[in-house]
């Protein structure tokens, strides 16, 4: 038996005629009452029978109330949550008593650090100031690998710590004075080729002597003189 022949046979069992009429039943229920849908025997398991889905009875009008009063199964839905992060491998997790955080505030030493696979890189990774490293005994030169000149400005090192490292035009343009520049050991002829002007150098201390030797002029040695 063929399912249409199936749908026929459900059809006249109920009494409601051929399929057409089913169909002019089933349009005419979305106004009425579940009571006179089921008083017609048109059941979920009759509807499902003839060919007449959930979804499809949602599209024409019937409601979840409706619905469920006739016996469908009311599908629940979960609400989309958003996607679990992905764990964190064990080897990359940061155990309390391994946080560098947690050891540099403690007062551990460079070398301690070390012993445990922490980094100067790692730690300037997680955030820890250069000011904090440096006072737990890591040496300037491990600290210029890692963090810029105005940061190690900031930091408190001078003109004559950093000049191994930068160039005297550097140390000019990140704020040096002159005088910073003649007691960290550069010549009046330094500071001019670093771009100083003849007042700034003036005004570093240098003698008359060391002015004269570079070609300073008559005036700006005046200048000296009258304190400008």
């Amino acid at each position: 038996m063929s399912d249409l022949e199936k749908r026929e046979k459900i059809s006249r069992e109920l009494g409601l005629g051929n399929l057409t009429g089913i169909h002019s039943i089933i349009m005419e229920g979305v106004k009425e009452s579940p009571s006179w849908i089921l008083g017609k025997g048109l059941t979920a398991s009759k509807l499902t029978d003839l060919g007449y889905t959930l979804e499809g009875l949602k599209k024409i009008g019937y409601t979840d109330s409706t619905l469920k009063l006739l016996g469908f199964r009311m599908e629940t839905r979960t609400p989309k949550t958003a996607p679990e992060p992905s764990p964190i491998p064990e080897s990359e997790k940061i155990l309390p008593d391994k946080d560098p955080r947690v050891l540099v505030k403690k007062g551990c030493t460079p070398n301690e650090l070390k012993q445990l696979g922490i980094t100067i890189h790692e730690c300037k990774r997680l955030g820890i100031d250069a000011r904090d490293l440096f006072r737990i005994g890591f040496d300037l030169m491990e600290l210029v690998g890692e963090f810029t000149l105005p940061e190690l400005k900031r930091l408190g090192f001078n003109p004559r710590e950093l000049k191994p490292f930068f160039d005297g035009r550097a140390l000019r343009d990140v704020g040096f004075s002159g005088l910073e520049m003649r007691c960290a050991g550069f010549s009046v002829r330094d500071l001019l080729n670093f771009g100083f002007n003849e007042n700034q150098i003036i005004g570093a201390g240098y003698s008359t002597g060391e002015l004269i030797k570079e070609g300073l002029s008559r005036v700006t040695r005046d200048f000296r003189s009258l304190g400008h």
